[in-house]
Order: structure tokens, then sequence, then C-alpha cells
């Protein structure tokens, strides 16, 4: 990889939208369906946008699904003859669009940080969703489904609740999002991973439990002001709530954790007699800071970039994590990090270079997304969390499972470290299963970095599934 470098793959030039307003109405029709590209540096990124014009009013929805974006309100977006304007803040900063509406095409100019870029839309027909990315339910249900909410002490979470539609009392599952802010589908690029395995296992007569992180969707609260054992926290109150539950066997409600979930789902398991059983996908048994070393590593080498390169990544790396670790200020790295940048900006190739337009602007967004991505409470408590005590003291049945293309989470760095903890426990009911083709979102990978998520089919590898449904049913009954 020559272009872009190290911070291409630390971080993208995110347009996020949350939007300001002002709406002008002109006598250029613009209503419709348009779909097209963004080019910024090195990336292209398709989005859409849905337009409706009338004589007083101008409503338009913007997708970009690479970045989990779908039908959002733009509420910066004016037209004046033929000429379109929209502002889209992001936590890189504001995105300015400005282009010019010709026929059945809009063409013009991004930019974001000092950076510009490209846009191009044509007029065209909405298509209709894929089927493959949603789970195929039969009408009707063959299971009850319900909202349900609960308290973990002040934080509010909203789910949902599916189980069986006979009258007696049947186990239950509580499924266990991974890091970063998930609804309770853990709707990745459209892959609706939580939905997937909840439909399957309910369909076999077990409830499933399924919410909402903090401050996603029906959950109040924010999750990266939180750490990992507030979201344990959660996950007691979720048994709690099902424990009330005239329909559930509170003797038999197990944890399917991905990711941070299987994290939370040992550590709750270590302390409440509560927890039958955990099923844990691509856990960990290293210290966060260690997981998040060997993630960089794992995902730069695939993606091509020049082992100096990597290395020098690693010893920044290093830095930050004995600053957060260490409890200390993160202003006192701040310059690490801005000589980082400033090492990676020269690396760039003169095309990019001359895409950005204020190389101070540009520099100055890197840093301060370095800093807002590391130094919160989350990363502060996930970077020094060594996972491997509380697996010491679980007693329960586990199920873990791995991708062998999981370069989020290593099976070599993790799978004999969780073995080894358990033994050491001295539990000795455990099942290890590795999928070989399966990246971190259990998808048929083909390299296993997280750039090719969105482009493979939303579908579970063959046997995923079955392997968990497998397992759990001789131990509930």
């Amino acid at each position: 990889m020559t272009d872009g470098k190290i911070m291409k793959c630390r971080l993208k030039i995110l347009i996020t939208l949350i939007l300001l307003a002002s709406l002008t109405y002109a006598q250029s029709n613009i209503s419709g369906y348009w779909d097209g590209k963004i080019k910024m540096l090195t990336m292209n990124l398709d989005f859409q946008l849905k337009i409706e014009q009338t004589k007083n009013s101008l409503t338009a929805l913007m997708s970009i699904p690479s970045q989990a974006l779908k039908d959002y309100q733009l509420q910066v977006f004016t037209i004046n003859k033929n000429k379109v304007h929209f502002e889209l803040p992001s936590q890189a900063g504001i995105a300015n669009f400005d282009g010019e509406l010709k026929a059945d095409s809009i063409t013009g100019k991004i930019l974001q940080a000092g950076i510009q870029g490209s846009f191009h839309l044509v007029r065209g027909v909405e298509p209709k969703q894929s089927p493959v990315t949603e789970v195929k339910k039969a009408e009707p249900l063959p299971y009850s489904e319900e909202e349900v909410a609960f308290k973990s002490g002040r934080i509010l979470l909203a789910g949902t609740l599916t189980r069986p539609k006979e009258n007696f009392k049947y186990p239950a599952v509580i499924l266990l999002t991974g890091n970063g802010p998930q609804n309770r589908d853990e709707d990745i690029f459209g892959f609706k991973i939580f939905e997937r395995i909840a439909d399957f296992l309910t369909r076999r007569g077990i409830a499933v439990l399924r919410y909402d992180d903090r401050g996603v969707g029906g959950s109040t609260g924010n999750t990266m002001q939180s750490t990992t054992a507030e979201f344990a926290d959660d996950a007691k109150a979720a048994i709690d709530f099902l424990k009330k539950l005239p329909n559930i066997d509170s003797k038999k409600i197990g944890f399917i954790g991905h990711s941070e979930g299987a994290i939370i789902a040992s550590l709750v398991a270590s302390y409440s007699s509560d927890v039958a059983f955990v099923v844990l996908i691509s856990g960990s048994g290293v210290p966060g800071g260690d997981l998040l070393l060997e993630q960089q590593r794992l995902i730069l080498n695939a993606s091509g970039v020049e082992n100096n390169l990597i290395e020098k990544n690693r010893e920044l790396q290093v830095k930050i994590n004995n600053v957060l670790s260490g409890g200390e200020d993160f202003s006192s790295i701040r310059n690490d990090i801005e000589i980082f940048a400033e090492k990676d900006f020269e690396s760039l190739s003169p095309e990019i270079k001359n895409s950005i337009l204020d190389k101070k602007s540009y520099l100055n967004s890197i840093v301060e997304s370095q800093i807002v991505m590391f130094d919160n409470p989350w990363f502060r408590f996930f970077v020094k969390y060594d996972p491997a005590p509380s697996l010491k003291k679980v007693k329960v049945p586990v199920l873990m499972i791995f991708g062998g293309l999981d370069l989020q989470v290593s099976v070599h760095q993790n799978k004999n470290k969780m073995e080894e903890a358990l033994e050491k426990g001295g539990n000795k009911n455990y099942k290890t299963v590795i999928f070989p083709e399966a990246n971190h979102l259990y998808q048929a990978a083909k390299s296993g970095i997280p750039a090719e998520y969105e482009s493979l089919k939303k579908e579970f590898v063959p046997g995923f599934l079955d392997t968990i449904g497998n397992w759990i049913i001789p131990i509930i009954k």
C-alpha cells in the first residue's frame, strides 16, 4: 500500500451525518432517487439521496451504506437555481458539498478538513431491498416478538424479546454486542447478526433477549463514556429482568457474547450464579492493549502496509496504551501523534497531497480524531482490562468460537490463553470450534480485513448457527 499509509487504516475520514438547517425552494426539478459516489483521497464511497420537493418544502434523505447510514434526513440542503449545496458535520469536520444540477445528474466538489474531493449523482429508480440482507421470516412468525425495556441503575435499556408461543417455561439466551455503539441486531453494514441468531434459536424453543447498547436506539446513556464493567452491570440487569417473567426458566439463562460481548459474558458468569452457560464468539484472553496491538498488526499487514510503517504504528500505540493504562493526561502524548501524522502526510503520493488544500486543517483533524477515539472512559478501561482472571472463575459450560480469518480477535493470540484460564480454574466443561474461512462477523472471507465486510454476502459460514444450537440444546434439557 503506497497511498495513505497508516492513517488510512487507523482512521477513515468519516462523513457521518448530524445535520443543521436551512431549506430553499427553487424551480429546478430535483425530486427523486439519486445514486452516486463520493471520491476523497483514495476512498470511493457509494451514497444515495432521496429528495422530495414541493412548492414550499424540500426534504432530502441520505444513505452511505459503508458508514452504516440509512435514510438520514438532511437538514442542511439548499438549491438555488441549479446550484446544490449541503453541509455535513462529522468528527472529521464539516463536509461542504457544492454541486450543479444538470438534467439527470449532480456533479460537484467536497471540502472537508482541508481535503478536496468530488461527488457525482445520477437520477435513478430506488432498488428493492435484497432479500439476503434480512432474516427470512415465515408469516406469521412461529414465535412471539415484543418490544421490552428494563433498568440498569439509572440507565434504561430497550430491546426485543422473542420467545416460543407454547405455554411452558423455556430457557433463554441474552445476546451481548461487540465494542462500539451497536443496536440490538448488531447490524454491521446491513448484516443483522443478532437478528439472525435470535430467529434461529427461538425457532428451536429458546427465548432470546437482545437490546440496544447505551445511547443507541431506545436505550439511554453513552457507550464511549461507559466501561466494560458497566456493560456487565447491564447484562446482569437483563438476567434479572428475564427471571421475573413467568414463562422463563430462571435456572436456564445463558449468554452469547460477540467480541467485547464475550468479555462481558465471562465477567458476569465469574460472579453470578444466575448464568447457566456462555457462548464466547471471538472472545479474548489477553489484556485489551495487547489485543489492540495484534489487531492493528494483522490488519495493516493484510492491507499491504510496509513493515517499517507497521512498527512505527506499534510504537505509537504502545505509548498511547501506556498513557491510558497509567491514567495520565492524554495531552502528554499529543506531540507524538502530531509527529506521526506529519510523517504519514509526507508519505502520501503527490496526487493525494494535491487534494489536501489546507495541510494544517488536515493534520489537526487527524490528531483530534485520534484523541477523541482513545481518550474516553471506555478505552481507558479496555486497554488495561485482562479477561483471564474472570475466565478462571467461570464454572458453567463454555463454548468458544473463533474465525480463522478474524483479524480483529486473533485465534492464535487468544484461544490457548482462554483455554488455559478455564483449565487453571478447574473448568473442563468447555468446547472450542474454529471456522477457518470466517472473519470477525463469521462471513466467508477472502482476507479478513474489515474493509471487505460490506462486500461479502450477508450470511454466516456454513455450520455456524448449527454449532451454537447443537451445543446449547443438550445443556438446557
